[in-house]
């Protein structure tokens, strides 16, 4: 498998490839409509772009939620790119750069049930019950930083 590039997006030509990824992996794919998808809070997002050879592979978005809580949003890989370690490239990157932050009390997510294995692998832990959004079965999950030394980033062993 070729090097898998996340780097965080800083132009808008990237920024639309990451939209077309979720486009495709979300509205296409999952049928969840657009305008869930598109929820008008990207500009507060910090987003990241999965890449192989210079083409787009995979995204994902972190907003923060309330002080201090960081919430990692629309995670997707193109059909053709999963189970590659493109996921595992993407998440590497959002912990290692917001468990650096001394700002952060906790990440979490709202997994699709599917991938709920995967990012328990990286630490998260389930909390409450599952829920249904945007017709697919999700379960809320947490990292909380103070599982690890927020400066000392060896969270796992990946």
């Amino acid at each position: 498998m070729p090097i898998i590039f996340v780097n965080n997006i800083k132009d808008q030509s990237d920024k639309e490839k990451a939209f077309e990824i979720r486009n495709l992996v979300f509205c296409e794919e999952q049928k969840v409509s657009k305008k869930i998808e598109f929820d008008g809070l990207d500009q507060f997002c910090d987003h990241y772009l999965a890449k192989i050879n210079e083409v787009p592979i995979g995204t994902a978005r972190v907003r923060e939620q309330t002080k201090g809580t960081y919430k990692i949003e629309r995670m997707a890989v193109l059909k053709e790119y999963r189970k590659k370690g493109v996921g595992k490239a993407i998440i590497k990157k959002i912990l290692k750069h917001y468990l650096k932050l001394s700002k952060i009390n906790k990440l979490i997510l709202n997994s699709q049930i599917e991938a709920k294995d995967f990012y328990k692998k990286f630490g998260f832990v389930e909390v409450g019950k599952e829920f249904v959004e945007a017709n697919i079965i999700h379960q809320k999950m947490i990292y909380e930083s103070k599982m690890v030394p927020a400066h000392g980033l060896e969270p796992r062993t990946w």
